[in-house]
């Protein structure tokens, strides 16, 4: 299904091709949100992760070095994802200013059809620090949920970053963590309130890997077609069993039998 998205995405660009992408990736998006309202996929905020019909998420695309098809796909990763998330996370995505070293912006996707969006997306996303700050992140969302007056359901559950370069995104050490959930705590949310973070190093030419070295952080390394679909099928949701199911899902595998 991604090398849908990203065609859609290569498509919106040429007059010739423009208004089929459009309705390409429409037809797209209305058929995952279709699998939403029958309780197949994503998941809801009130237990964890179970296969209900709401999302709430929040995605970021770093694109500094990424090229060709692992561009589109970061960006057909982080528009779908914005697309399919709740009020009042709907269309936004997390970037950084116009400089590198300038603190996290949530901000609204811009423009009414896919050509422009995709070029807000490379505009905005092209910068990005070295460290990029999850607490500070999770500042933000805490802004926009006192602002907000948003209740604990409708907090954002994951943020989602799509990049090439994992080693950049810094995760809390225990003390931040600590700070993170004390903020949280003085505005009435609990520990469950507080976003886990999933990073996806797209670009990388070993097989896929994971790894979870924190309670609220999963790494994710590598790409499959049957990886990218398992990620939209499970709401997001990629661990080891995941991994595995991607792993043996090509047709010359299903004739495996295990003899015990």
């Amino acid at each position: 299904m991604l090398w849908f998205q990203e065609r859609s995405l290569n498509y919106a660009c040429y007059a010739d091709f423009r208004e089929a992408a459009e309705l390409q990736w429409k037809a797209m998006v209305e058929d995952i949100k279709q699998q939403q309202n029958r309780g197949r996929v994503w998941a809801t905020l009130k237990t964890a992760w179970q296969y209900v019909s709401s999302q709430i998420c929040l995605s970021m695309c770093l694109l500094e070095d990424m090229l060709g098809n692992h561009r589109l796909l970061a960006l057909s990763l982080g528009l779908v994802v914005s697309e399919l998330s709740e009020e009042p996370w709907k269309g936004m995505v997390v970037t950084f200013g116009d400089s590198p070293y300038e603190l996290l912006l949530l901000r609204s996707i811009q423009g009414n059809d896919l050509k422009s969006m995709r070029k807000f997306m490379m505009q905005t996303c092209q910068n990005f620090s070295f460290a990029v700050n999850f607490p500070e992140a999770c500042d933000i969302i805490l802004e926009v949920a006192v602002n907000e007056k948003l209740q604990a359901e409708q907090m954002i559950k994951k943020v989602f970053v799509f990049t090439d370069f994992a080693s950049g995104c810094h995760w809390k050490t225990k003390y931040e963590e600590v700070v993170v959930r004390t903020k949280f705590k003085e505005q009435g949310y609990e520990d469950d309130a507080i976003p886990q973070v999933l990073i996806w190093v797209l670009f990388d030419l070993n097989m896929p890997s994971i790894e979870e070295p924190h309670p609220e952080l999963t790494l994710l390394s590598g790409f499959s077609d049957n990886l990218s679909k398992l990620f939209l099928d499970n709401g997001g949701e990629i661990g080891p069993h995941q991994l595995m199911e991607a792993a043996i899902a090509d047709k010359e595998y299903q004739t495996l039998r295990v003899v015990d």
